[in-house]
């Protein structure tokens, strides 16, 4: 970063700006790119959660619709 710093000074200050501005928002995209990890993290998490939910869900209908099937033979 200092040798591309000594550079940009040599060519003026707007490369300086330049380059200042780019390291500056390398940074916040760091930043940013962490917290949207964290986001996906947490989305997978409940994901996985509603995907044990709905499992259950299933296998309960499942029983429901085979009490129901008896319940219509029996008639």
């Amino acid at each position: 970063m200092s040798n591309m710093l000594e550079i940009a000074i040599s060519y003026g200050v707007f490369a300086s700006l330049f380059l200042w501005l780019l390291h500056v928002t390398n940074k916040r995209n760091e930043e940013r790119e962490k917290e949207y990890c964290k986001v996906i993290s947490k989305n997978q998490e409940v994901i996985s959660e509603q995907a044990k939910a709905f499992t259950h869900l299933s296998k309960d209908v499942s029983e429901i619709k085979s009490i129901v099937i008896k319940i219509k033979d029996k008639r």
